[in-house]
């Protein structure tokens, strides 16, 4: 059941009414955009949802009951000069920036005399997080899954294994990621397949590991390392952008899943999920 303040049962009784969609998309890097269907920007609890931004549609709301995950469809217009800070929208979406960012559907109710007070407040009619984004050009196809897909899991969960099953920095591990994080700066000769950085780990600790990117054109993007060796990180994954040589990074461990690394890297043996004492299969002959 929706909740609605008393103000707004009042002005929803009345015969006219205005209504405009608001729309909120938080990444996950905290950054936060927030737009509406109406005429005009409007100020709701302090916050500004913005008129002249990318054209935001969707189509109705699809929900059930059960366990079933409720979605919705949403389409983004944009154009060149339109940008998610320093990134244009379209390639903010082909980077990867907008990947697990949650999105917030509410609608606000005027009245006809004042069409820009919005203190009645406002009705939340769907939030979960972007998955499959499709792009053509200016538009952005994509649907928001609700909280409910976090539900699917593999069965049986844990495996007998000699490697540990549990992810780094998940709830099994227990750890907190940003207790590891490096902060630095990123040094010439980088390129878009391999970052040259000050670091005082030994060589190989940040192999597996992360490194996300704070400032330019690739702020938000996070790759994988293959490789760390001797103050470089060589990406898996090229970026899309050369970087610049002092925009900031952080950098994250990575985790081979063995109980020496987990001991002696992260001191968190007993959070080990593995077996690691599992007798290896042997073929009689």
């Amino acid at each position: 059941m929706r909740q609605a303040s008393a103000q707004l049962i009042a002005l929803l009784d009345q015969d006219q009414f205005l209504m405009a969609d608001l729309y909120t998309i938080t990444t996950v890097q905290g950054d936060v955009y927030r737009y509406t269907n109406y005429d005009y920007d409007l100020i709701v609890a302090n916050q500004v949802f913005k008129a002249d931004g990318p054209i935001i549609s969707r189509e109705g709301i699809s929900l059930s009951l059960g366990i079933e995950v409720d979605n919705l469809s949403v389409s983004i217009n944009t154009i060149n000069d339109q940008h998610f800070n320093d990134v244009r929208v379209v390639q903010a979406f082909h980077n990867g920036q907008m990947d697990g960012a949650r999105f917030k559907l509410e609608r606000i109710f005027m009245d006809m005399h004042t069409p820009t007070d919005t203190s009645a407040g406002t009705l939340k009619l769907f939030e979960g997080r972007i998955i499959e984004p499709e792009l053509d050009r200016n538009v952005i196809d994509f649907n928001v899954a609700s909280d409910i897909d976090d539900l699917h899991i593999q069965m049986p969960r844990n495996l007998y294994q000699p490697s540990c099953s549990n992810t780094l920095f998940d709830y099994g591990c227990g750890l907190l990621r940003d207790n590891f994080a490096i902060s630095t700066t990123i040094e010439v000769n980088s390129s878009t397949s391999q970052i040259v950085c000050t670091l005082t780990q030994p060589q190989g600790w940040f192999t597996q590991g992360v490194v996300e990117f704070l400032e330019g054109g690739n702020k938000g993007l996070k790759r994988t390392i293959r490789l760390h060796e001797s103050g470089t990180l060589v990406l898996t994954l090229p970026l899309l952008e050369q970087p610049k040589a002092g925009q900031k990074i952080k950098v994250y461990p990575g985790c081979d899943k063995r109980l020496d690394t987990c001991t002696n890297r992260f001191n968190n043996r007993n959070r080990f999920a593995g077996k690691p004492f599992i007798p290896v299969p042997e073929t009689a002959v």
